[in-house]
């Protein structure tokens, strides 16, 4: 029975919840927690009929039958189930099917995931592929539609484009729940036309408007951006930031990933705020790894972030479910325990380490003591969601970076910070050796090279493009590759020798796409990512001990970052500051200003 349907039963809701038909399930004896007072309610029951809530209080007047399961929590806590209100499903490197397997088990059960990583690949048919992979999963998974592909029009080049019609049309097949993160924030700011007629599509079909806002001006800029629709955003770092959008009615999603780790910096406008009102704000993931999925959890483990930071647990918990509720304007289904709302219930062992005991899907249960209890039904993909990657095999002379004669030259170098979204433009004096630039390693500066990789006949301006990259830390003879490279999925090289620059592009060619470390002259670690060159297509276990190699490896070639090959898959994210690589070249965006191609060598 889904939300749809519900109008359907609602006399049978009424009998049960009056004791005159019998419930499907009930919870007894539970302490649980009121999202909408915050407040805890002891000795409390769940009666459940059809996957809703019928009633919420004694239970004892309800009636029972042979179907009927009741289960004595024994005064542990019942909560609503997490929803991340924003997250991208090809960052956990699987599937959605193993996904879900992967993430209900630690109490997530609903998902808003922006697919703009695989539709950048497969355009609209990979809309067509998230939603049968979806059906008859007991995760409920409300995807948002990809309004930047590419992010930035006429600075990369994809294996798609999606444009106005396409969002039109998605609405109307019903293929989205609501629109994407808006990251060409420079377009809905400056008044690009194509992106307003995306945004109208978006108000006129009342979907909510996501939006990805990494610029600086928190006055005229912020406001014409929540002007323009948006409604929630997950770009901000600071706590200053967070309460500006939250004063402009905008939802603060603060983000716990496994690499941009802002939650801390924007947990403080809380915390340091006593008796602020926290409705607009929110906990979502944005991007984790498997390993991350499997060694700490999902969603739960940002409340937990969130409450050692010195957040109450039951506003924690709002945050993941009743705000995040309100912000999809699906509160009545979602988000809250309470009468004539999903079952989507948590039986945890205590607010402070939120430790999941059971979790019920729409009355069902499907995981218990962090294993799944259900059998998920397996997706079988077509030959062309699984052979994306169309590049010919790279020599050693692919990536030299050319320069006139001379002893030296002056060149950007983009400076990454590991833990961040962010990079910084640098400039660095480079020797010239028989007419080329190399890598420096005693600088820690290391090339970079991003090659179109998508079906051929796509339009890409240019091939390739080579650049400079500093805080790799790795040593001579080290390279790492990944097709995984926000948000075109180019495949991105960086390394510190030609040989192993090639060596790594090779082995991914050859594998369909994936992440690979190279180091002495060989491979050092490779998972292959054949579904769009992003996504295994086995277990989150199975892709987190690959992950856990790669970083095992990366270690080994002097790289000690944590999670560092989701800092540098950022490095083609051209739509953030200040410093990228796309395959048109470097793209710089600072101080306020719009986007524009710079070269690598200043005159």
């Amino acid at each position: 029975m889904t939300v749809s349907q519900r109008h359907l039963i609602t006399r049978d809701l009424a009998a049960v919840a009056m004791g005159q038909m019998p419930a499907d399930l009930i919870l007894k004896n539970g302490n649980l927690v009121d999202v909408c007072t915050a407040r805890v309610r002891p000795c409390c029951d769940i009666a459940v009929y059809k996957g809703f809530i019928a009633l919420v209080g004694n239970c004892d007047h309800i009636l029972t039958d042979v179907n009927t399961k009741v289960v004595d929590v024994k005064g542990r806590y019942l909560c609503p189930g997490f929803i991340d209100s924003h997250m991208h499903v090809e960052s956990s490197m699987v599937d959605l099917p193993a996904f879900a397997a992967g993430v209900l088990p630690h109490g997530t059960t609903t998902i808003c995931p922006d697919i703009h990583e695989i539709t950048n690949v497969l355009g609209m048919d990979a809309l067509r592929l998230f939603k049968e992979s979806a059906e008859n999963l007991p995760l409920k998974v409300l995807t948002a539609m990809p309004v930047c592909v590419p992010s930035l029009p006429g600075m990369e080049d994809a294996g798609a484009g999606i444009g106005p019609d396409d969002v039109k049309e998605a609405y109307a097949r019903g293929l989205a729940f609501l629109q994407g993160e808006q990251m060409n924030f420079p377009g809905v700011i400056y008044g690009d036309e194509t992106v307003h007629q995306i945004t109208g599509h978006g108000l006129r079909a009342k979907k909510t408007l996501t939006g990805h806002y990494a610029g600086d001006d928190m006055n005229a800029g912020l406001n014409a951006y929540v002007a323009s629709g948006m409604s929630a955003d997950h770009e901000t770092t600071t706590a200053e930031g967070a309460m500006a959008r939250a004063q402009l009615g905008m939802y603060v999603q603060q983000r716990y990933g496994s690499a941009w780790l802002d939650l801390p910096n924007l947990i403080t406008a809380v915390t340091e705020n006593p008796g602020l009102d926290t409705r607009f704000f929110t906990l979502v993931t944005d991007d984790v790894t498997p390993a991350t999925i499997a060694s700490e959890g999902h969603l739960v483990r940002v409340v937990r972030k969130a409450v050692s930071l010195g957040l109450n647990p039951i506003t924690a918990l709002q945050m993941a479910t009743l705000n995040a509720a309100q912000l999809l304007e699906e509160s009545q289904w979602i988000g809250s325990l309470t009468p004539g709302r999903a079952a989507d219930i948590l039986v945890v062992e205590s607010l402070a380490g939120f430790e999941i005991i059971q979790v019920y899907s729409d009355g069902k249960l499907v995981a218990e003591n962090g294993t799944l209890a259900v059998d998920l039904p397996e997706y079988h993909y077509p030959d062309w969601a699984v052979n994306t990657v169309y590049l010919n095999r790279l020599s050693p002379e692919d990536f030299l970076i050319p320069a006139a004669s001379g002893s030296r030259v002056s060149a950007r170098v983009i400076e990454l910070l590991p833990g961040s979204v962010l990079t910084r433009s640098a400039l660095a004096d480079m020797p010239v050796t028989g007419g080329q630039i190399k890598a420096a390693p005693e600088k820690d500066i290391a090339k970079a090279a991003m090659f179109y990789r998508h079906k051929p006949g796509s339009g890409a301006e240019n091939p390739k493009a080579l650049g400079l990259v500093s805080g790799t830390g790795f040593k001579p003879g080290c390279a790492y590759a990944s097709t995984v490279s926000h948000d075109c999925h180019n495949l991105l090289v960086v390394g510190m020798d030609d040989d192993a620059m090639a060596l790594a592009a090779n082995t991914l060619i050859e594998s369909k796409g994936g992440l690979v470390v190279v180091g002495e002259g060989k491979v050092l670690a490779h998972l292959a990512l054949p579904l769009g060159g992003l996504m295994s297509l086995d277990s989150v276990e199975t892709a987190a001990k690959g992950v856990t190699d790669i970083e095992s490896a990366m270690v080994q070639t002097g790289c000690c970052h944590p999670a560092f090959e989701m800092t540098l898959s950022l490095m083609g994210l051209v739509v953030l500051g200040e410093l990228r690589l796309s395959n048109r070249g470097l793209v710089e965006m600072k101080d306020g200003a719009p986007p524009e191609f710079v070269d690598l060598i200043l005159s």
